[in-house]
């Protein structure tokens, strides 16, 4: 709220308010579709907030606003511990000005635009180089996507070495690999991981 006075006598009074992103919504409901929990911290007035919550269908309990950097740091703490068994939420936070850089530091993940303030850039672990939100369901898929290869490759691994190792122990009695060709073993072992890896290039994310 603004208000203008002149020789201490009120002339006017009015207010701002930030519009939401393109992307909000929709980028919202997609994560909530993926059972991820969205909450909103703000420093903002309690009215600006909970009419924000209420537009991305954010439930009343996981917004927080008129926040100082100290309370955002002990929100993230608050989720953090949040669990009833040994493993730790992983909380994706995503904000782009100064007030923000103990809360980044704080989270498991750290997002932030480019467009954002030099400090804190320096204590975010993801740069985005467009100011687009619906870049967070990249970074989620682009992550599945890299671990789904990885498992594979542990998986193409230990199946491949096992048959390595009891073929050079033997243990197929009928079947022999002249020296000269042992070595197309590391090719077949080392080729498909390499693929699985290139093949991220042109994955949709």
């Amino acid at each position: 709220m603004f208000y203008f006075s002149i020789d201490d006598k009120l002339k006017a009074v009015y207010s701002l308010k930030d519009e939401l992103r393109p992307d909000a919504t929709e980028t919202i409901k997609t994560l909530q579709k993926r059972s991820i929990s969205v909450h909103v911290v703000s420093s903002d007035d309690d009215g600006a907030i909970r009419t924000l919550a209420s537009k991305l269908s954010i439930p009343g309990e996981n917004m927080h606003s008129q926040s100082s950097p100290a309370d955002k740091k002990n929100y993230i703490e608050t989720l953090l511990g949040a669990t009833t068994d040994r493993k730790k939420p992983v909380i994706v936070f995503y904000g782009d000005g100064t007030n923000n850089t103990i809360t980044l530091a704080q989270a498991t993940i750290s997002v932030h635009i480019n467009e954002g303030t030099d400090v804190a850039q320096s204590a975010t672990d993801i740069i985005l180089m467009r100011p687009s939100l619906a870049s967070i369901l990249t970074i989620i898929n682009a992550s599945r996507k890299s671990i789904n290869r990885i498992k594979f490759n542990f998986r193409w691994s230990f199946m491949y070495n096992t048959f390595a190792v009891l073929l050079a122990a033997s243990a197929f009695i009928n079947a022999r690999i002249p020296p000269e060709f042992a070595g197309l073993g590391e090719l077949v072992s080392v080729l498909p991981v390499i693929a699985a890896a290139v093949l991220l290039r042109w994955a949709k994310v």
